[in-house]
């Protein structure tokens, strides 16, 4: 029986033997991939947590930035913290305005040089006269008296 196959049946068979070698070695790279992506660390679970974790808390923070900062009524805050402490009331208990938080603007301009003539920000202080300099010519124009023109 196993002599005698006809002409169909030896073309299944070769056919079945092509598909599964194929499949295995489909399976062999498969399998050689997931090697590679473990030992580099790309296809770790551990990764993949530690990402939705951090996406996770950014989109916490950015809630949280997006939210407006409204107190419920008749509500007393107490935050402390490395600048002190800070006590926030609600709008609806009616304090007066001197209590009103005043948000914080951008630092002034740096003050200028007091040399003669001279209108570059201050870098040094002098340290008898405490007056805002910006250079040793400047220093010099001013304790010795001398003309403008040399001092910056």
């Amino acid at each position: 029986k196993k002599g005698k196959l006809s002409e169909e049946q030896l073309i299944k068979k070769a056919e079945a033997a092509k598909r599964r070698k194929i499949q295995s070695e489909k399976a062999a790279k498969e399998a050689e991939e997931a090697a590679i992506k473990k030992i580099l660390g790309q296809d770790s679970a551990k990764k993949k947590k530690e990402e939705k974790m951090n996406k996770r808390r950014d989109e916490m923070a950015k809630e949280k930035c997006s939210k407006p900062f409204n107190l419920a009524s008749n509500t007393v805050r107490w935050t402390m913290g490395p600048n002190g402490t800070v006590v926030t009331f609600s709008e609806d208990i009616g304090l007066p305005s001197i209590f009103q938080t005043i948000p914080n603007s951008y630092p002034p301009p740096r003050e200028r040089c007091a040399g003669p003539n001279c209108t570059n920000a201050y870098k040094y202080r002098d340290s008898k006269s405490k007056l805002p300099l910006c250079s040793l010519g400047c220093y010099k124009a001013i304790h010795e008296k001398i003309s403008p023109v040399l001092a910056c």
